[in-house]
């Protein structure tokens, strides 16, 4: 790495290594010894000013995609180039070239931002939100030619886009200027969201790549903030769809199209593919993307969102000086790792036509549980304060990727089995609980990104089913408050947690658990570093699990605390609470779905 930063000059007149070892000089437009890479990236004296994109030539890549199986796919594009064209593209020299292209083309931004009629101040304090809050709905938006374009009008950059963006992010500012009703923080942003509504009559019938990220960006926001589940889903179906008739799911070879539009397709393939993944989750649909049918690496050059400096606006309630990285790269390319085993999981254990016998379904649930620990295993120290607290760096986002989902029970599974999944289930609904407290120490809780959220309703549910055995004096009733808490701090920023909060309150009724006002009053995690007594009782008695062991028999060897709270449960009982049928099938999912 720092030998690529040292190829990098943030002036304007920077030059760059080309993959033959020559020196290019971007501000000129002659004597360069052009090859197709060169010509591609702009660089050729074809590029009458070498900051502005190439708008036609970018729109004339954008072809529509037809498979083997249709009669007017052309076989006779795959070349016996295409080996040496991937040749090229993966060697140390020529991936260092493009790295430091993309690295240096972000200083590279010209003319006047179009904010759409937005005052400029208020619309750079939305992005600046905007980049420093999103994990993967950010990524699918690579930032440097959306920055440039959005000066120069170029095709990475869209008033539809712009909008799906205010609207998401407006809800984490506190301007009253931007409320349809001032007194009414709720209506935050809705301008944008009508504003995009007008806009999209015009572009919903064309696909184009910017169209795509909108639709995404508003499909996401659409189900955490508004709670409106079916549009959500239906934005998103069709942005999926426009990505298939752009041919995004396969990348083509290096020599057809430029390192930056290359990066740009990866950023809206991969985030697209972790959005549909993670909304299946919230909602309990099937997936629409399969990793089966892509054909592209999930290998990002870019560093620029990696480096950049962490921003804590909004996460913390005073703005505080970081120099730490940000890692959306790491975290990117790590979501959609998980977002793989995600997709089997849904394809193979939750299909509504799959018929396994016991033994498949165990091998399989081995196989994804063995996937699971790889994937922790393998995850960077500085991801996983978990098990690397001195080498991690704290960061909103890889708190949230922690606690993504828990394993889950299957109905057919024997009782020696349900035992080994409740267990699992409730050592992971305690690890949610501790990373909650651990959250709530760095950043403000009420303002954590939905996925925390997620989590804190799917540790919720398990601990409600563990009080509805063990009682009050249980250590999972003090989690299970501490949940509902979080659950009902989030509302304010959150519609589904709201529902996801009344879902809970329908279980725990269920249960026959009762919670008091005075339960309620003493139940909350403390913010910003601060420690009451009911949150250290609640600290000391949640077992702390070492990630990097994430079997079942592991927790279970070290979790003491944990096997003595299971120790006399009836597990075959607990397990039959989750085969919800009929009406009680809303309880499982936040949703209501």
């Amino acid at each position: 790495m720092d030998e690529d930063l040292s190829m990098i000059s943030t002036d304007a007149s920077f030059a760059t290594l080309s993959p033959n070892h020559d020196r290019i000089d971007n501000t000129t437009s002659g004597n360069i010894n052009s090859s197709p890479v060169d010509t591609v990236n702009g660089l050729s004296n074809g590029s009458s000013h070498p900051e502005a994109p190439d708008s036609d030539f970018r729109r004339s890549t954008a072809s529509l995609y037809h498979g083997p199986t249709s009669a007017v796919y052309d076989g006779t594009t795959n070349s016996k180039n295409n080996d040496e064209n991937a040749e090229w593209a993966s060697s140390p020299v020529n991936e260092a070239w493009t790295r430091s292209h993309l690295f240096a083309e972000t200083a590279r931004q010209t003319g006047k931002l179009d904010f759409d009629g937005l005052d400029p101040e208020i619309g750079m304090h939305l992005l600046s939100i905007y980049w420093c809050r999103q994990l993967y709905t950010a990524q699918i938006i690579y930032r440097p030619v959306f920055m440039r374009d959005m000066a120069c009008n170029g095709p990475y950059f869209s008033k539809l886009l712009l909008n799906a963006i205010l609207f998401t992010v407006s809800k984490h500012c506190s301007r009253p200027e931007l409320r349809s009703d001032p007194d009414d923080i709720t209506t935050t942003g809705w301008r944008f969201r009508q504003r995009f509504s007008e806009l999209l009559r015009d572009s919903f019938d064309k696909s184009e790549i910017t169209t795509i990220q909108a639709l995404l960006i508003m499909s996401n926001s659409l189900f955490s903030r508004c709670d409106e589940r079916s549009l959500s889903w239906l934005y998103a179906g069709n942005a999926f769809n426009m990505m298939i008739d752009l041919g995004l799911h396969v990348l083509p070879s290096p020599n057809k199209m430029s390192a930056e539009d290359l990066e740009v397709r990866k950023r809206v393939l991969w985030g697209a593919y972790s959005i549909d993944k993670i909304q299946c989750l919230y909602q309990g649909r099937p997936p629409l993307l399969r990793y089966m049918n892509f054909k592209a690496s999930l290998h990002f050059l870019d560093d620029y969102d990696e480096l950049d400096p962490f921003q804590e606006i909004t996460y913390t309630p005073v703005k505080q000086q970081s120099m730490i990285p940000s890692l959306n790269v790491s975290l990117l390319t790590k979501l959609c790792e998980l977002s793989m085993i995600i997709d089997r999981i849904l394809c193979e254990l939750y299909s509504e036509s799959r018929q396994m016998s016991q033994n498949q379904s165990q091998t399989i649930s081995d196989e994804i549980n063995s996937e699971l620990a790889n994937w922790r295993r393998n995850l960077p120290p500085q991801l996983d304060y978990i098990s690397h607290p001195a080498e991690s760096v704290p960061l909103p986002q890889a708190f949230c990727l922690l606690p993504l989902f828990t394993s889950s029970y299957n109905q057919n599974d024997t009782p020696g089995t349900a035992h080994e999944s409740v267990n699992t289930c409730t050592a992971a609904a305690n690890q949610i609980v501790q990373i909650l407290h651990d959250y709530s120490q760095r950043f403000s809780i009420g303002s954590a990104p939905y996925m925390l959220s997620y989590a804190t309703y799917i540790s919720a549910t398990i601990h409600a089913r563990v009080v509805a055995q063990k009682g009050r004096n249980s250590n999972s009733f003090q989690s299970l408050l501490l949940c509902r808490n979080v659950l009902k701090k989030h509302q304010r920023l959150y519609a589904a947690a709201g529902k996801a909060r009344a879902n809970l309150n329908k279980l725990i009724t269920n249960l026959n658990i009762s919670i008091t006002e005075e339960d309620e009053q003493v139940s909350g995690p403390v913010e910003s570093g601060t420690r009451s007594q009911n949150q250290i009782l609640v600290q000391e008695t949640t077992p702390s699990l070492d990630a990097t062991n994430v079997t079942p028999q592991a927790m279970e060897l070290q979790s003491p605390q944990l096997n003595w709270e299971l120790s006399d449960l009836d597990i075959e009982a607990i397990a039959q609470g989750f085969r919800l049928e009929g009406e009680l099938d809303y309880l499982m999912r936040p949703s209501g779905l």
